[in-house]
Formats: structure tokens, sequence, C-alpha cells
């Protein structure tokens, strides 16, 4: 995976602190979108998925050159992803 991009503006001379946090549900845990936001306007965008099968794809050879912003549509997506 990259780093997003990102532009910081900061005036002045102080410091600036920059923490990452990351939470990474148990193995074993399935993604699915909740079915109270499906209906005929909101169709499911993507299958259900072993969030650890994505990470792992996610940081493989293979994702390397896939855009970050498209590997959750390469990996569980049920349709195209939407060019902005």
């Amino acid at each position: 995976m990259k780093s997003v991009n990102h532009r910081v503006m900061m005036s002045g001379d102080k410091d600036r602190y920059s923490l990452a946090a990351f939470v990474i549900p148990n193995e074993g845990t399935i993604i699915r979108t909740p079915k109270e936001l499906i209906d005929d306007q909101h169709p499911r965008l993507f299958k259900d998925f072993d969030f650890m099968e994505f990470f792992l794809f996610a940081f493989s050879d293979p994702a390397k050159h896939i855009d970050n912003g498209e590997l959750l549509h390469v990996f569980a997506g049920l349709t195209p992803p939407v060019s902005n």
C-alpha cells in the first residue's frame, strides 16, 4: 500500500506531531454491508469478505500495481469502480 496524498499547512514555528492509529479486527472477521443499508436505490457494491484475506491481498505483489483507491473494488467489488 502506498501512503495517502495529503497536504498540511502550518504557520508559525510550532512543532507538529502526527499519530497513526489502526484497528485490525480478529482473524476470521467477515466484513459485510449491513442489510438495512441495502435497497433498490442503494445496491450492494461489495461481496462479503474476510478482512485478513483482504489485508494480505493489499500487501501482495499483484496489489503493488493497483491504486489504493481501487484495491477494495478489485478484491471484493460487485461492479467496476466509479471514476471520479
